[in-house]
């Protein structure tokens, strides 16, 4: 059970993501990448990859992941 939130959780940021900053950036790939393995060490990587976002964008792609879990995006 715990595995599957987990992959519902990391589809919608990384749809969030792409969404958001594109699905060619560093961030978009290493959460794709972490989602297709489920390595932990390619899930500390897209982690990382998400920190090194500026903050804002970090907040925009956390309303938009809230929006689109709430089923609110029009």
């Amino acid at each position: 059970m715990t595995r599957m939130v987990t992959d519902k959780a990391l589809a919608l940021l990384t749809q969030s993501v792409s969404d958001i900053v594109g699905d060619e950036t560093r961030i978009a790939s290493a959460l794709s990448r972490a989602i297709h393995t489920g390595s932990p060490m390619d899930l500390v990587m897209a982690q990382a990859s998400f920190d090194d976002l500026d903050a804002t964008i970090r907040r925009q792609i956390q309303g938009y992941a809230v929006r689109l879990a709430s089923g609110t995006m029009h």
